[in-house]
């Protein structure tokens, strides 16, 4: 052990074996991009594994970074030998990677990387990003972890308190980071609105995230139809995403909802230049059901822009109320509409909070901090597992 110890420092170059199932790009997979190239950017070498042939596979191999598709299986009696075949994919790809350590990017993903880990005796990591029950999280789990992550002090409380067995486990909050934009000006806010053939004497309340109930959107459009009249003419409400986990289902759900409402909501789809849209927004909403963190009130803060969050999961712990933004109680849309309405009603007050997110991401959520804060998990986990370790 004492080893171990001498040789894991600052200058200690890593290689990790990242691991991913990835049914969807989302934000667990927007975090394991991130991370991968966080990584690689501190001089650490990563391969990343990825359970689906989808989204992150092809962005990992766009962004230079080794990626292989071994596909994820779960140890279900019925999918025994297919789960028996994947993991053998695993274990012969970590025998000739030979990794310091194995990161499962989420819970589901850890069942069969902390299985082959394992039998290799490498250290392993386990990253929560989402709302488990106790019996699903101990039978993700069941092969255990020399660390456990989590995205928020919310959801490590919660996990932990279903899991007596999680519980008892090294466990550390570790909030997610992302690359830091360039803070942009009034002069670039009113050119991005140009681009995407907004009027630039209306302020822009923008949604940008997953269409699917717990985000909030029919709590968002109510919201919008009892604002005070004299908005009329002067605000936009976009919707920019969709609904990927349903193949589009809950969006169309919520176009008609609009319509029924007369609220003049636009949705845009999936859009590519997401931070477009955040840099010609005058607010962002984040009126969540659910969320361990959020990365959509990330990068909204990221580009100093005010944001309305729900009061709920992690989104507290990154919305400071009346420092950094506004919160509201869930599925409030009367109460949404206050605080929507406060923010149009103030521009000061939109800046300052702006302001003051912008200087929160570069304090605690930059891809920097993100890496810093992980290697020190991975360093523990090393040292736990007492792995041999290369000078």
């Amino acid at each position: 052990m004492e080893r171990i110890c001498r040789s894991i420092g600052r200058d200690r170059r890593l290689k990790i074996a990242l691991i991913s199932w990835a049914p969807f790009y989302a934000g667990a997979e927007v975090a394991a991009l991130r991370l991968a190239g966080g990584l690689r950017e501190a001089g650490h070498e990563v391969l990343c594994v990825v359970g689906t042939e989808g989204e992150l596979l092809g962005r990992l191999r766009a962004e230079g970074i080794r990626a292989e598709f071994i596909p994820t299986k779960f140890t279900d009696k019925w999918g025994w030998w297919s789960y028996r075949s994947a993991r053998q994919q695993l274990v012969r790809v970590l025998q000739r990677e030979q990794p310091d350590l194995v990161h499962s990017n989420d819970l589901p993903t850890h069942q069969m990387a902390s299985d082959a880990a394992g039998r290799l005796g490498l250290p392993r990591v386990c990253h929560h990003r989402w709302i488990f029950e106790r019996g699903a999280i101990d039978w993700f789990n069941k092969f255990g972890a020399e660390r456990h992550l989590f995205v928020s002090q919310a959801l490590m409380d919660q996990l932990c308190g279903q899991s007596p067995h999680l519980m008892a486990s090294p466990c550390e909050v570790v909030y997610d980071g992302l690359p830091l934009p360039k803070c942009p000006n009034a002069d670039d806010r009113k050119a991005a609105k140009a681009s995407l053939g907004l009027l630039t004497d209306r302020t822009l309340v923008l949604f940008a995230g997953q269409i699917i109930e717990r985000k909030g959107v029919a709590d968002t459009l109510q919201a919008w139809t009892t604002l005070q009249p004299k908005w009329n003419g002067k605000a936009d409400l976009v919707i920019v995403g969709d609904d990927l986990e349903g193949k589009g289902a809950y969006r169309t759900k919520m176009e008609a909802l609009a319509s029924d409402l007369a609220c003049g909501a636009k949705f845009v789809g999936f859009q590519k230049n997401v931070p477009t849209w955040l840099t010609a927004a005058d607010m962002v909403l984040v009126p969540s059901h659910a969320e361990p963190l959020g990365n959509a009130t990330l990068e909204a803060m990221a580009h100093s822009r005010s944001v309305i969050g729900g009061q709920v999961g992690g989104i507290p712990e990154v919305v400071l109320a009346e420092q950094t933004g506004l919160l509201v109680p869930p599925k409030n849309p009367r109460q949404l509409a206050t605080a929507i309405d406060r923010l149009l009603s103030d521009a000061a007050l939109r800046e300052r909070l702006g302001e003051a997110a912008r200087s929160r991401c570069e304090n605690m959520f930059s891809i920097e901090a993100h890496v810093a804060a992980v290697m020190k998990q991975y360093e523990m986990a090393i040292e736990a597992r007492g792995a041999p370790v290369t000078a």
